[in-house]
């Protein structure tokens, strides 16, 4: 491969492939649904649109996006992991969402065609080595006047504090050590910020921007769950660059108390959301 393949030189899919991921990608879709589905429908994304969902993991965003598109539209997911594609097939077939359909491989390198209304994804560019070119191959799958839309974490490492009151929380402790080792896979942690950036050198216009994050409190918080098993499936990370981390033992349930019993406010990573009218 040469340098400036799309496909080269890109990290890891830090968090793993196995099933236990694949349920952690539905407990965190199901965390980030309401960001995600304004996100897409500010966007433009609406009723008997054709959309390219890339690396669409478990199914979820493709499944909130053939929500908005409609029986009348047609979602297809791209994901280079196989049980991936194979969880979201057979979760399609359960919802009877004929309209929704998964192809396994990478889209950079896939004969898909230029003729979808929109190309969406969640979480996907900071995995590319070179999210600017990326990007502009995925557009260019677009039709004139279609749309581009996708939505990044801002994973930046100089933030100390996710809870308020801000003193050094179970929860913020855990933040930084998720933060530290996708740092050292050589993930773009601050893809979200990135975003402006990556749609000029793809050749597209200034993105209009949304920021959003998860916030919650209390008991129920689903977050505490989420934070949890996002770090348990980074262990081999953590172990293998000796980043500081909590014990796993019983990690969802230790967060829930110490926010339970200091009254604490938690919230995720920002959620940074670009999205264009291609010319």
């Amino acid at each position: 491969m040469s340098a400036t393949d799309p496909t080269a030189n890109d990290p890891a899919y830090a968090l793993g492939r196995s099933p236990d991921e694949h349920q952690r990608l539905q407990e965190q879709a199901a965390l980030m649904r309401p960001l995600t589905t304004r996100f897409f429908r500010a966007a433009g994304l609406a009723p008997g649109m054709r959309v390219l969902d890339v690396g669409s993991g478990a199914g979820d965003v493709a499944f909130l996006a053939g929500e908005i598109v409609g029986p009348t539209g047609q979602v297809v997911g791209v994901d280079m992991d196989g049980g991936a594609v194979a969880t979201a097939r057979a979760r399609a077939e359960r919802l009877g969402l004929r309209h929704v359909t998964f192809i396994e491989g990478d889209v950079r390198t896939l004969d898909l065609g230029g003729d979808f209304d929109a190309a969406v994804g969640r979480f996907v560019l900071l995995y590319m080595a070179h999210p600017a070119q990326g990007l502009a191959g995925i557009a260019a799958r677009v039709r004139h006047g279609g749309i581009v839309a996708f939505h990044e974490l801002d994973l930046d490492p100089d933030v100390q504090a996710r809870s308020y009151p801000p003193d050094d929380s179970l929860w913020s402790q855990t933040g930084r050590a998720i933060i530290q080792a996708f740092a050292c896979a050589g993930v773009h942690v601050r893809m979200g910020p990135m975003l402006l950036r990556a749609f000029a050198e793809a050749g597209l216009p200034v993105p209009a921007l949304m920021h959003e994050c998860a916030v919650g409190g209390g008991p129920d918080f689903a977050g505490y769950s989420w934070i949890a098993n996002t770090l348990r499936s980074l262990q081999p990370l953590v172990t293998k660059f000796g980043v500081e981390a909590p014990p796993l033992d019983g990690l969802a349930e230790r967060i829930r108390d110490e926010a339970v019993a200091r009254q604490l406010v938690v919230w995720s990573p920002p959620l940074i959301g670009a999205s264009v009218v291609k010319p």
